[in-house]
């Protein structure tokens, strides 16, 4: 299989004028063409911040972050990066923010807004395109959010946990909408989230994280998922094998951490 991320012995350390804290270290996975790759950890264990790397953002102070095979770069549009919450900009209509990263990157042509327009259309947002956000749903806004990311054609969406303003019914229903519009554009994407459930409901393969400095304690295989939708994989009796499987990687990184800070 192709690999859209590599993430090759990826360490990284944060500099102060007093320190260094190790975040980072021998971090090596590799994300296909077309999979959902999901990333779980204890909290505070640096998911968010493996994800700046995966973008561009931060350079890493050991190893490579490949994307496509080129240097991970924040400027080189192979990476789409979609947030916690919708970012919406308020006094813009629903197809002007979906526009707005093309305007930022100086590439709106008519081909991009007929594009921008399909999808609208494909995912039944193209009714609410002259709305406000104020005037939608949660769940809508963060569909806008991923159009607004799709637009821009990246290889690879990063999701940051993009679900935890949700309540949960309707957290359900738009992990429903992202799954299905992430496989319909054949889309590869890396998923952070604190949630175990929603990783397993998700994902075709799951990254466990140790504590800070962060690697990888265990890679779970969901293939014999794959032909199931997230709610249909809820209902599945190995559902439950696989969150205790998550589960109990988390627990043993947790004790063997609090068994460090004793010595």
């Amino acid at each position: 299989m192709n690999a859209i991320l590599q993430m090759q012995k990826v360490g990284l350390t944060y500099h102060t004028p007093k320190n260094e804290t190790l975040a980072v270290t021998d971090l090596s996975f590799d994300c296909y063409d077309g999979e959902l790759l999901g990333i779980v950890g204890p909290s505070g264990c640096g998911k968010t911040t493996i994800l700046s790397l995966m973008s561009g953002i931060l350079t890493p102070s050991q190893g490579e972050v490949l994307i496509c095979g080129e240097k991970a770069n924040c400027q080189s549009g192979l990476t789409g990066y979609m947030l916690q919450k919708d970012e919406l900009l308020p006094w813009r209509t629903i197809m002007s923010n979906v526009l707005l990263g093309l305007e930022i990157k100086k590439c709106k042509t008519a081909q991009k807004i007929e594009y921008a327009q399909s999808l609208l259309q494909k995912y039944n947002l193209y009714d609410f395109k002259d709305f406000y956000p104020h005037q939608l749903s949660g769940g809508m806004k963060q569909r806008v959010a991923l159009i607004r990311t799709l637009v821009l054609e990246p290889k690879l969406l990063l999701l940051d946990e993009p679900f935890s303003a949700l309540d949960f019914q309707t957290r359900l229903n738009v992990v429903e909408d992202v799954y299905s519009i992430i496989k319909s554009e054949g889309k590869s994407a890396v998923f952070v989230t604190h949630d175990i459930s929603e990783a397993i409901s998700l994902c075709d393969r799951v990254i466990v994280l140790t504590q800070r400095p962060s690697r990888v304690k265990d890679i779970i295989d969901l293939s014999p998922l794959k032909d199931y939708t997230p709610l249909k994989r809820r209902e599945l009796p190995v559902f439950s094998e696989y969150f205790d499987k998550i589960w109990s990687n988390l627990q043993t990184t947790k004790e063997k951490n609090d068994e460090i800070r004793k010595t």
